[in-house]
């Protein structure tokens, strides 16, 4: 009970987190603008006439960033610590593969993100990475291979994205739930459905808005004679309604990082008592 009393704040603190970020970009995106538009209404505002994100928050080895890399740190020293201590416990092969999988996956997205270290070392590129006719070309000339192929970023964070919101939805209403291995697999607490509700509350929005070309954001600023006039409402309720705003792919990211957390934290308490 205690140990879900400890989810159920958790997850308070991530959806206070959630208003602050939604807000801080909310004002950075638009609030200048609607400053200069509507002064006695929107009367304070952090943003500016550039726009665009913050970069402590968002940018690379900003706070999102650092926060992701940390809980996925984290993640792989629980997986390790139930690996080692109680791979004997298990119930089959099933679910020592699965655990070993998750380490070695999970480890992938930690190392990709810290671009294996160079973040930190600031060591120089290899060659390999920067030769244009190389099928392993980074196109930020940096020293990981997400930005070499959408083989090894697209294809990935497809699965991750199905798996942190979609695998408890999916599991709670087939058959599945009636394995034990799945069960222990894929939902070591039904709770943990709350993240993937959270999830596809910032996926699904973006996926409708994007894939049936909705947004145009050239057409979010009313310019005339060269001086700012106002937003565009229709683009502008386009990309808040999407998430647009912010760098969603950067929060998803932290979000998948957050269901791995818990998903483990929840398997671990199944065998240590």
């Amino acid at each position: 009970m205690k140990f879900e009393k400890l989810y159920k704040n958790s997850n308070l603190i991530l959806i206070i987190f959630i208003v602050f970020l939604l807000a801080q970009a909310f004002d950075q995106s638009f609030g200048w603008g609607i400053n200069k538009i509507y002064p006695e209404i929107y009367f304070m505002t952090f943003g500016t006439k550039d726009e665009g994100w913050s970069e402590f928050i968002w940018f690379e080895n900003g706070l999102i960033e650092t926060i992701q890399i940390t809980i996925l740190l984290f993640t792989i020293l629980i997986l390790l610590n139930l690996y080692f201590l109680k791979k004997n416990l298990f119930e089959s092969t099933l679910i020592k593969k699965f655990v070993v999988i998750e380490i070695f996956g999970l480890s992938y997205f930690f190392f990709e993100e810290i671009s294996w270290g160079q973040h930190f070392i600031n060591f120089d590129t290899f060659e390999f990475f920067l030769d244009k006719d190389n099928f392993f070309y980074n196109h930020q000339g940096e020293m990981n291979l997400h930005n070499t192929s959408r083989i090894f970023n697209e294809f990935p964070r497809i699965f991750v994205m199905i798996w942190c919101s979609l695998s408890i939805v999916i599991f709670k209403f087939t058959k599945l739930k009636n394995s034990k291995e799945f069960a222990i697999i894929i939902a070591p607490n039904i709770k943990l459905i709350f993240i993937n509700y959270l999830l596809l509350i910032f996926i699904i929005p973006d996926l409708i808005f994007t894939k049936l070309g909705i947004i145009d954001f050239s057409e979010l600023h009313i310019i005339e004679n060269e001086i700012f006039k106002g937003f565009n409402l229709d683009t502008m309720l386009s990309i808040i309604l999407s998430f647009n705003f912010f760098r969603l792919s950067e929060f998803q990211e932290l979000l998948f990082a957050y269901y791995f957390m818990w998903h483990s934290l929840f398997l671990r308490s199944l065998y240590f008592k």
